[in-house]
């Protein structure tokens, strides 16, 4: 299962000020989760799925602890894989204490990212040989 170390900040309030808080909303937790499964799915290689690709479908997350600014470690797997469609599990982690863990679930669409389109063979077996024993 990947790690990743990755930075979790603020964006500027809608006015433009600073955010002076530490305390990490759940959407911005959400974003780097989102940022773990799409780096996994670069490091698929050679396009084969990009986020360009994908379309989320389903989200889900329990937070256990409160998160602040600073370094979040990021666990991600496959858990399953469907006609179209792909399951990922998330762990997010501060300073070694588990703080969330959730499931997304991504389905291929079409050019027009109207209707999902199945997951090439290809695609399938790389994606199939992700998935957590």
């Amino acid at each position: 299962m990947p790690r990743y170390r990755m930075p979790v900040t603020h964006r500027p309030n809608r006015d433009g000020s600073a955010v002076t808080s530490r305390h990490v909303p759940y959407y911005l937790a959400l974003e780097v989760a989102s940022d773990a499964w799409a780096r996994l799915l670069d490091e698929l290689g050679d396009g084969l799925l990009s986020t360009a690709d994908v379309a989320v479908v389903h989200t889900e997350f329990d937070f256990r602890r409160e998160l602040f600014t600073g370094e979040l470690d990021v666990d991600v797997e496959v858990t399953r894989v469907g006609r179209s469609s792909v399951a990922f599990a998330v762990a997010l982690y501060q300073r070694d204490l588990l703080a969330g863990t959730g499931e997304t679930v991504v389905a291929q669409t079409d050019e027009a990212r109207l209707v999902s389109v199945p997951l090439s063979p290809v695609q399938r077996a790389m994606l199939e040989s992700l998935v957590a024993a």
